[in-house]
């Protein structure tokens, strides 16, 4: 049976996909904030007055006021690390390893699906020492997120608590909980670097991974499926890649969001695949809209005739004229749905009619529009 997701789906050209720089897969952040500088503030000339007497300015100064107040307060990551560590689980496969965290009391465990991968056994280490076989559930390929199962049967099961997107900034404190080159139960610690990137998952599929959050917390193999918490503990991201020529941190890692996670998990617990559609266009969104740059040959744009220059307006009867819009609307549309697509064509308005299909997983040709 196949689901809907409510997972944003991203409309960009597997062009745009692959020209994503990518990063050896395993992830979490750093940032700065600028105070603003008073350039305009200059001291004027007084008049000389008398020893004793007080010398009025011929104009006011007006004092420099910073934007931001200093401000200093400690993060305790060992309560943090106290709180979070019993929903960790470290991951042993085949030929790997990895981490990941309950999602359900039922036994349920989320990891990277690059962990897992196509391994015959699946191994569960609780953060208490505890083995437990495991069986793969179902998979997230454009999140790199699959969904693993254990007997709960005599395992106390903790779940943690989420954060969202909205309430993170540039520069928030971040730690980063797995198991490093198999050392358990480990806690790195930096801030958030960067948000709203995208990465290209090398899960055979040119979808990328989109909105992911960059960290300077130190991320190293055996990190991926773990958990990215806030100051409050909250997950807020899955580590999931490194950009490191040599496997091994280098203060810029990328973690997928927990609002990533949570709108897919609904599916993955149903035991589904989460699937999401490609229109098959490449998309220049600056100004404003969404102008058709190039159609992919055999794609839904292709069947659609749609063609290069074509600006997009409406999607099943959706605003989608800005790539924001786009990406909300596609979130119900699935491989083989049948969706209508109005567009601007020179001066005039076209609606027209086709198939939704699937995110490639080999090089497609361009040039059809």
């Amino acid at each position: 049976m196949r689901r809907r997701s409510s997972l944003s789906a991203i409309i960009a050209s597997a062009v745009i996909a692959s020209a994503v720089t990518t990063g050896v897969l395993l992830s979490v952040g750093g940032g700065v904030s600028e105070v603003g500088s008073n350039e305009s503030h200059s001291i004027l000339a007084t008049e000389t007055a008398p020893i004793g007497q007080t010398v009025t300015p011929a104009a006011p100064i007006d004092p420099f006021e910073p934007t931001l107040e200093a401000i200093s307060t400690p993060v305790d990551w060992a309560h943090i690390y106290a709180v979070a560590v019993p929903s960790l689980v470290s991951i042993r496969v085949d030929n790997g390893a990895g981490s990941g965290f309950f999602v359900s009391q039922d036994g349920h465990v989320i990891t990277n699906l690059h962990v897992v991968a196509e391994s015959e056994t699946i191994e569960v280490i609780t953060w208490d020492g505890e083995r437990h076989e495991a069986k793969l559930i179902a998979r997230d390929v454009g999140n790199d997120l699959a969904l693993l199962k254990i007997d709960p049967s005599d395992v106390e099961i903790v779940l943690p608590a989420y954060g969202s997107l909205e309430d993170i900034r540039v520069g928030d404190a971040v730690g980063a909980l797995g198991a490093p080159f198999q050392l358990e139960n480990t806690l790195t610690v930096g801030i958030v670097s960067g948000l709203g990137r995208q990465r290209s998952s090398g899960n055979q599929t040119f979808e990328p991974l989109r909105n992911m959050i960059q960290t300077d917390a130190a991320l190293n193999p055996g990190n991926s499926g773990g958990m990215l918490v806030n100051a409050g503990g909250q997950v807020i991201g899955i580590p999931t890649q490194i950009q490191s020529p040599d496997r091994v941190s280098s203060g810029v890692g990328f973690a997928v969001s927990a609002d990533a996670l949570l709108s897919s998990l609904p599916t993955l617990l149903e035991g589904d695949d989460v699937e999401r559609s490609y229109l098959g266009v490449s998309l220049d969104h600056g100004d404003g809209r969404l102008e058709v740059s190039d159609v992919i040959c055999d794609s839904a744009a292709d069947r659609a005739d749609l063609r290069d220059g074509d600006i997009i307006l409406v999607i099943n009867d959706e605003p989608a004229a800005t790539f924001d819009q786009l990406l909300e609307v596609m979130a119900s549309v699935l491989p083989g749905d049948e969706i209508t697509i109005t567009v601007r064509r020179g001066l005039r308005e076209l609606t027209v009619e086709t198939t939704a299909g699937g995110w490639p997983t080999t090089i497609p040709e361009g040039g059809c529009g």
